[in-house]
């Protein structure tokens, strides 16, 4: 038989103080006054022990041939496994920098959207994170009821009925106000269109008397043909000018819509494409779940003794046994329990990188030492443990003392070498009792492999040790009596060639210490604990080995999605970025080109109105005084039918004001009343539903799993979120246009209003010049003269609505301002998309619907402004008053003053 560790057959004990009269064969039979040493050993059976280990030194040494075969294979093996190693640990490598970079930048990513999400719109998330609360409400709520259905069903049938009587009663209150709400909706329908009616009689009314009064200012006017022409050929340019620009404007304003247009269609475009790459990485597992690689089993024996070839081998601490467990021969019998020790355990020679074993002064290294005392230490425990043992201890204080004891005695004789020692070394203040010793030996070069040797002799001797009776076997199971400690203590004594089966004996002695001092009084189990150091305790193994099947690992297919959608959100935000810029460059240009066109407007409508004054110029002089009364007298009645019109419309508008006020107040109501009745309703309809689900616990779990939907589709609902804002923001703004160019139509029509009044009191004006007209023929009829000018056919030239810097400022009237710094339109934007058309108009293209300006914030207000009939010429102030009062002398004053004037010429009355 192989042997590839020889282990003595030999046990020592020391019986207690009465004696042991019927001592193991293997046993040191001690009396305080009496020691006797037996053993087994004598020189037949030596010689036999000798050629069994030649035979089976022959017998090694094949099989160290056959290894060294098996090695080179093998090493071969390890050299691929290395440069596979090594080429996995590359890779592992650079995919953990991978990873951490992808994550850092996922982490960026995701920090730059969240802020992104932040600053444009927190209603999405807020939103979002309702519903989800809300789900994930509603999940609980279902797992309450369902936990309290018997408790809770009671009550609801309760709140259930007194909520029908709430329904009930907020059921008659919303009826009373529909009612309500109905009859001042019926007065305020009957209010607003009396209101349309005088509104309209009003308009007509205005128009009217602005048409008379147009029609007068046009006979009184005599404005110079000259200066009207000049300001046609000014204005003409102006609109020449106007056109340009507006043509620039709009040029612009086409290339910023289509950029923006062409920007939001790639907006839509990515919110596609990331919703899918959501979709994708919602569908994708984040981990995989994997045999695990890293897992490392510990070695059991061998089912036969010897069988390296179907053994584990062992390559590292972490295949060590930690336990004693019985070679399955032994079980079933097929081996016996008698005869030569072997080896159930192998070292792989080839994996070992343990330290090699150190010897200094004759002495193993104290630290290996310990480790191996630690060892056998867990492996005799375990042992113990599946015997029902309690664990033995092993502390610094009684390890330290008492091997260094052993040792120093076996280096004192060489009669000890594989031999059986014993010292009377006892570092504490306790009675020893008893005591006991088991030797092994081996040959190890390595840490490892003097573990695996500790393990081959404990196997042995816990299972195989008939040869000895059972006495390293009952040392190792040596029970622990009330009121006695058992310490262990481990050593390896260097015999080098001494040695007969190794140059290593493990010896490992058992000391049964009394709760007793030397002299035989109790001590108390604390004192006992200190004296053998039990606060510094040796440990045993920790097994720190990872025995999992599986491991769980990122999946690469998670990451790769979570980088596309990454990927694709950073382009989405760079986007909706580039869509804000190119939206707001779009209204910009959008806002120059409604002002370039509306300027242009303006110029034209200055060319039209310089024109038609031009044109007065001309027809002024044909019209006679009777005319002029007539068209007085039109408009006299026309300004008393407008004046009784807008009081009717004031009426009107006050009726219509307090009615529609009314019927606000009754909706307001009417919501209110059906807000708490569809409040009071859900709520009944909440309880009902509680009361049906408190009756059923089947329909309760079909809750649970409805709530459990709610919270992915509120997941949902967080991408949709965002997309209703916009389209609410998109209708806001659509609405806020129609106001601004409502605002704008109704400040160009208080606009048009006050220039009105302008003509109307430059018409004035006019007046007064033909009334000093009259005058100056009755002074000239008076003095028997008529001043004729060389161009009597044409109108006396004057420039009307020309203030003088000495003009009078009692007739002022108020104006829109100029001033555009306080201009305020409540911060609305108008955009118009009706397109620019054309008419022809006396040669000129007259733009008829152009696109409503915007306004800038600004508030508008009102200035004093002088109006003609305020304003007198110098030569007006020359002008003697009419009247009976007039004398002589101004007459001739007068007649003198014409006759004066260079460029006249007379001519005798007829």
């Amino acid at each position: 038989m192989k042997k590839n560790v020889s282990i003595a057959v030999a046990a020592t004990a020391v019986a207690t103080l009465a004696g042991a009269e019927n001592a193991h064969a293997d046993q040191v039979t001690d009396a305080q006054s009496n020691n006797v040493v037996v053993t087994p050993s004598n020189e037949v059976a030596n010689q036999e022990t000798l050629n069994q280990a030649k035979e089976t030194q022959k017998q090694a040494e094949q099989n160290k041939a056959d290894a060294d075969l098996q090695v080179k294979s093998a090493e071969q093996d390890v050299k691929s496994s290395q440069d596979a190693t090594k080429q996995a640990q590359d890779q592992l490598s650079k995919n953990n920098v991978d990873a951490k970079q992808k994550q850092a930048e996922l982490d960026a990513a995701k920090q730059a959207e969240q802020n992104a999400k932040d600053a444009i719109n927190n209603q999405a998330d807020n939103l979002a994170q309702a519903q989800k609360d809300a789900a994930k409400q509603a999940e609980q709520n279902a797992k309450d009821a369902i936990n309290n259905q018997a408790d809770n069903l009671a009550q609801a049938q309760k709140d259930a009925a007194k909520q029908d009587d709430v329904v009930a009663q907020k059921q008659t209150q919303t009826d009373a106000a529909q009612k309500q709400a109905d009859e001042t909706k019926t007065a305020n329908k009957q209010a607003q269109t009396e209101k349309q009616a005088n509104d309209a009689k009003a308009d007509a009314a205005q128009k009217k008397q602005k048409q008379a009064q147009t029609e007068l200012d046009n006979v009184k006017k005599a404005p110079s043909i000259d200066a009207a022409q000049k300001q046609v050929t000014q204005n003409q340019k102006q609109v020449d000018d106007a056109t340009k620009i507006a043509q620039q404007k709009d040029a612009a304003n086409k290339s910023a819509q289509q950029d923006l247009a062409d920007k939001k269609a790639k907006q839509t475009d990515l919110l596609a494409k990331q919703k899918d790459a959501k979709a994708k990485l919602d569908k994708t597992p984040k981990q995989l779940v994997e045999k695990n690689p890293n897992k490392v089993t510990r070695a059991t024996p061998t089912d036969k003794a010897g069988d390296a070839k179907n053994a584990q081998l062992i390559g590292s601490d972490a295949e060590l046994p930690l336990t004693l467990k019985e070679p399955k021969e032994l079980a079933t019998g097929v081996e016996k329990r008698s005869g030569d020790y072997a080896n159930w355990y192998f070292v792989d020679k080839n994996r070992d990188k343990s330290a090699k074993l150190q010897v200094k002064n004759g002495r193993m290294d104290i630290n290996q030492q310990r480790e191996l005392a630690q060892y056998s230490l867990t492996l005799i425990n375990a042992y113990r443990k599946q015997n029902g043992l309690p664990p033995l201890i092993m502390t610094e204080k009684t390890w330290q003392a008492i091997m260094d004891a052993q040792l120093t005695l076996r280096d004192s004789d060489d009669k000890y070498v594989d031999q059986h020692s014993r010292t009377k070394a006892n570092p504490t203040d306790l009675f020893r009792s008893g005591t006991a010793q088991n030797i092994g030996f081996g040959n190890a070069q390595t840490m490892l492999e003097a573990k695996v040797e500790i393990a081959n002799y404990l196997t042995a001797m816990a299972y195989k040790d008939l040869d000895s009776a059972n006495g390293h076997h009952d040392a190792l199971l040596m029970p622990v009596e009330k009121g006695h400690i058992i310490v262990i203590v481990p050593m390896v004594d260097y015999v080098g060639s001494k040695g007969a089966h190794g140059q290593w004996n493990y010896v490992t002695d058992f000391i049964d210490y009394a709760d007793m001092d030397l002299t035989g009084d109790p001590v108390t189990p604390e004192e006992a604990a200190k004296s053998v150091g039990m606060d510094q305790m040796i440990p045993e193994v920790v097994d720190t080995n990872d025995d999992n099947d599986t491991i769980t690992r990122d999946n690469p297919a998670y990451a790769q999605a979570q980088a596309e959608y990454d990927q694709l959100t950073t382009e989405l935000n760079a986007a909706n970025t580039a869509v804000t810029e190119a939206q707001a460059t779009a209204t910009k240009t959008q806002t120059e080109a409604t002002q370039a066109n509306a300027d242009l407007a303006q110029a034209q409508a200055q060319l039209d109105e310089s024109k038609a004054a031009l044109q007065s110029a001309i027809d002024a002089d044909n019209l006679t005084s009777a005319q002029i009364k007539a068209l007085q007298e039109k408009l006299a009645a026309a300004t008393a039918e407008n004046q009784q019109a807008q009081a009717d419309k004031a009426a009107s508008d006050a009726r219509a004001a307090k009615t529609e006020a009314n019927d606000v107040s009754a909706q307001n109501e009417l919501a209110q009343s059906r807000s708490e009745l569809a409040e009071a309703k859900a709520k009944q309809s909440a309880l009902h539903a509680r009361v049906a689900e408190l009756s059923s616990t089947k329909e309760l779990n079909d809750r649970l799993v409805q709530a459990q939907a709610a919270i992915a589709e509120a997941e949902k609902a967080q991408i949709h979120a965002t997309a209703a804002v916009e389209q609410a923001q998109a209708n806001l703004t659509q609405a806020q246009s129609a106001l601004k160019a409502a605002q704008t139509k109704l400040a160009e029509a208080k606009h048009n209003q006050a220039a009105a009044k302008d003509a109307l009191d430059a018409a004035k004006q006019a007046v007064k010049d033909a009334q000093a007209k009259v005058y100056q023929d009755r002074l000239n009829k008076d003095g028997g003269l008529e001043i004729i000018s060389p161009d009597e056919d044409k109108a006396n030239p004057q420039v009307p609505n020309e203030s003088h810097p000495d003009a009078k400022q009692d007739g002022q009237v108020e104006l829109p301002s100029e001033d555009t710094d306080n201009i305020s339109t409540n911060g609305t934007h108008v955009e118009s998309e009706t397109p620019n058309t054309t008419e022809k108009h006396v040669g000129v293209q007259t733009p008829t619907d152009v696109t409503t300006p915007k306004t800038s914030d600004k508030d508008i207000t009102s200035k004093k402004v002088p109006t003609p009939s305020t304003q007198m010429t110098k030569s007006e102030k020359q002008l003697p008053n009419t009247g009976s009062s007039q004398t002589g002398l101004l007459t001739i004053l007068g007649s003198l003053l014409f006759a004066s004037v260079s460029g006249l010429w007379f001519r005798k009355r007829q």
